[in-house]
């Protein structure tokens, strides 16, 4: 068994009262291990062993050679991540027969359990999430456990594609065009979109505008094959509203859309099922090694070349040596802290952790994440309601098991999109908030909200509520990413999210919020018997209902996220002093290195950010080729440097 489920003890007391803290929740969850615990990848990785331990000794071997004195290994190119970006990457460079590619992953395989589209709670704060948490401040996640938020993030093959609500958004067009206005030049909407349609195998031509995709490609995208009443009429709901009905993934927004999402034939499609499954001992020139934990870049101090990684594995430290290029695929939260543990980040705070500094950049800064909250709830009626018994609910499981149908099949309301435009937003056409409609327990959560969101693990299917969730898709606030204190190595990276940080974050938010609620007006919703539940919430209570104040309190305190933080490697030209990596994604001052994944961004795309992951992941794997295929040609015995004179560094 490769999965182990949330562990509820942490959260619930013999005195919770609430659905997932019952027993029958725990009979829920084993036997979603025994059925769906197994990964089909496992005999894949048996080669390789398994199982590793977080260290505390230091770096203190000789780079060039393993722990035991054994050479090291040598490829020409070593992908570190395989979330959604690096699984692109390590595909993508692989198609070069001569070129030998390493992927490392830190977690383990991709389980079973991912598969199913209605199971992202059960997922995250399992044996699949890194377990991140920001840090308290003063203007968010007021009323979470100690101030802090959870920050999801797969720790997997497939990394948080894997984790995640599949939904397929590329963003507007302008985000792009923005990036390059910025100073990257290659990066503008016309040049980004023939790199989403080439990973794209879009599987609904029909209901779609067929120039804007892809039908070829490694990425399955396409509708969930089950909706239930409630997420028809809430598109419906929109629609009366004056949204127009639009494919989102073309060049027009502001509307409404039943999302397609990463999947086929009823299961998730993660960047590792699309891009690494179909090669996997495929080609000879790929090798994948999970539960690999990177934890440095190693880079000669005098010549500035990185020439490989280091990295911990079966409770042993090892060495590989990249013959070209090494590249970070990590993640927002991983890269920026890779590169400071490696001497590459802002001067003060590596020497604050005795690091020699090999390049002084503003590495972890410009954090960017898109906001939502908890608490504007619509109740049900008992004829709208989709929740079932636990009888009911099994036999759900067992029919989706062998069917890969049924409500276990989709992401129930979820699936129903809107993006509008409040009146904070200036340029026509572009949306500043995001409507999710995510599925409640009303009971539950007006019992205790912070022990619901906590033990959230029943499958997004069954709910008697809908929770609306207005996303903040240009925040203004940034954050920064730090290495821990306590323990740089092996401690998890702090984040600083510093959310709502910027009043008008906070002020789009509340509106967000107040255009939500037209929503009741609609005769969808009103049909469906819907109703806005006006009772308090606990840190909220001193404020009168459904003002302003009211729904700002609400944000400060009910914080959440969906996810997407972006941009701790920022890309940018040379003259920004905030820049990372430079257009071409190679990261400043030191040679071989580059950084392709979510970390780069300038600024958020404004729409779930996996779609563009992967964008980076296809645009950057050209761009390493771009170089090395013209140097191959000009010298094809050419390997960049002798790796014989870091023998003795």
């Amino acid at each position: 068994m490769v999965w182990l489920p949330p562990d509820l003890s942490q959260s619930c007391t013999y005195q919770s009262t609430i659905t997932t803290c019952q027993p029958s929740t725990i009979v829920f969850l084993q036997l979603i291990a025994q059925i769906f615990g197994y990964s089909k990848d496992e005999k894949l990785s048996k080669q390789f062993g398994g199982g590793f331990q977080l260290f505390s000794e230091g770096f203190n071997f000789s780079p060039g050679h393993e722990e035991d004195g054994a050479p090291a290994e040598e490829y020409d190119f070593v992908v570190v991540g395989a979330g959604s970006a690096g699984c692109v990457v390590a595909n993508r460079l692989s198609e070069i027969p001569e070129w030998k590619v390493l992927l490392l992953e830190a977690g383990g395989e991709e389980p079973e359990v991912a598969d199913v589209p209605s199971f992202p709670p059960v997922v995250v704060r399992s044996s699949l999430d890194w377990g991140y948490q920001t840090q308290p401040s003063p203007h968010s996640c007021l009323a979470r456990r100690n101030r802090r938020c959870a920050w999801y993030r797969g720790r997997v093959m497939g990394g948080s594609s894997t984790i995640n609500y599949l939904i397929y958004i590329r963003g507007h067009p302008r985000d792009y065009d923005e990036w390059e206005e910025l100073g990257n030049h290659g990066w503008s909407y016309s040049d980004v979109l023939p790199y989403f349609i080439k990973s794209e195998r879009n599987e609904n031509p029909e209901k779609i505008e067929p120039q804007y995709h892809g039908f070829d490609g490694y990425l399955p995208v396409g509708y969930f094959p089950y909706q239930d009443q409630n997420t028809l009429a809430l598109v419906e709901a929109y629609q009366e509203l004056g949204l127009p009905y639009l494919d989102q993934n073309a060049e027009q927004l502001i509307g409404t859309m039943l999302m397609q999402h990463t999947t086929e034939d009823g299961r998730r499609a993660s960047s590792n099922v699309a891009f690494i499954r179909p090669i996997r001992n495929k080609r000879e020139n790929l090798t994948v090694q999970t539960k690999a934990h990177v934890y440095r870049v190693l880079i000669d101090p005098t010549t500035k070349k990185a020439y490989g990684v280091e990295y911990r594995k079966n409770n042993k430290l090892h060495t590989v040596l990249a013959r070209k290029e090494v590249i970070l695929s990590a993640g927002s939260i991983n890269s920026p802290a890779i590169l400071m543990l490696s001497g590459v980040g802002p001067a003060d705070h590596l020497k604050q952790h005795g690091i020699e500094l090999l390049k002084d950049l503003a590495v972890g800064h410009n954090l960017q994440d898109h906001t939502t909250i908890d608490g504007v709830v619509f109740a049900l009626s008992n004829q709208t309601a989709t929740t079932v018994t636990d009888q009911q609910l099994q036999q759900d499981v067992f029919y989706y098991r062998d069917t890969h149908r049924g409500p276990l099949s989709s992401t129930g309301p979820l699936q129903a999109n809107a993006f509008v435009q409040t009146k904070y937003e200036r340029e026509p056409g572009r949306p500043d908030i995001q409507f999710s409609i995510d599925s409640t327990n009303v009971e539950n959560f007006y019992t205790d909200p912070i022990l619901t969101a906590e033990t959230a693990v029943l499958p997004l299917s069954y709910y008697d509520g809908l929770m609306v969730r207005p996303i903040l898709l240009n925040p203004q606030s940034r954050g920064v990413i730090r290495l821990n204190d306590s323990d740089p190595i092996n401690g998890l990276p702090v984040i600083h999210a510093n959310t709502f940080f910027e009043e008008i974050d906070l002020r789009r938010i509340v509106e967000g919020v107040k255009q939500s609620l037209n929503l009741l007006r609609t005769k969808a919703l009103q049909h469906l018997g819907a109703a806005l539940v006006t009772t308090p919430l606990p840190a909220c209570s001193h404020v009168a209902f459904g003002t302003d104040e009211y729904w700002a309190c609400i944000a400060q305190a009910y914080t959440t996220t969906i996810f997407h933080p972006v941009g701790t490697c920022k890309m940018g030209p040379s003259k920004d002093p905030k820049a990372v990596v430079s257009p071409e994604l190679k990261v400043y001052g030191i040679e071989n290195l580059r950084v392709i994944d979510a970390s780069i961004m300038p600024k958020i795309v404004r729409g779930n950010t996996n779609a563009a992951v992967i964008m980076i992941g296809e645009k950057g794997s050209d761009l390493v080729k771009e170089r090395w295929l013209k140097q191959d040609q000009h010298d094809p015995a050419y390997y960049g440097f002798d790796f014989d004179s870091f023998s003795d560094k």
